[in-house]
């Protein structure tokens, strides 16, 4: 089974979405509370949609779906490092790992689509819904 269209229809607007808030003269300072502001949201994005590449390059399907219990923790921990990355290269680095992990997933094999989904683990394709998390985030606060 391909890829389900709707998957990519919303990878594809929420990386649109997420290119225009970055070309915009909004300023990444904003605090969205919690400590973060839009450039360590941009940054959150970047590093979550390079991970995501990074596993669904390296993934095989006889290997266990590659995920860790300790994902939740880990925003806890670079949320100091995200922070002390420039506003402009947090935004540039989240469109740029946006696009290289949509052509990965649009690009994967159709065994490896169904083995995604057969799992449960929908998410690791669908990375739009994640971006959309936080853009409308930043969209209210700007």
């Amino acid at each position: 089974m391909p890829i389900d269209p709707e998957i990519l229809a919303a990878n594809t607007h929420q990386l649109k979405c997420l290119k225009t808030l970055v070309m915009s003269d909004s300023d990444y300072g904003v605090d969205l509370g919690g400590g973060w502001t839009v450039s360590v949201a941009f940054a959150h994005m970047g590093f979550w949609d390079r991970r995501q590449a990074e596993l669904l390059r390296n993934w095989e399907i006889d290997d266990p779906i590659p995920e860790s219990q300790t994902d939740d923790q880990l925003n806890l921990v670079l949320e100091r490092y995200w922070q002390q990355i420039t506003p402009n290269v947090s935004g540039h680095m989240a469109v740029d790992v946006a696009e290289e992990v949509d052509g990965i997933i649009a690009s994967l094999p159709d065994e490896k689509i169904n083995a995604f989904l057969d799992l449960g683990t929908r998410f690791m394709l669908a990375r739009g819904d994640h971006r959309e998390e936080h853009i409308d985030q930043i969209m209210r606060e700007l």
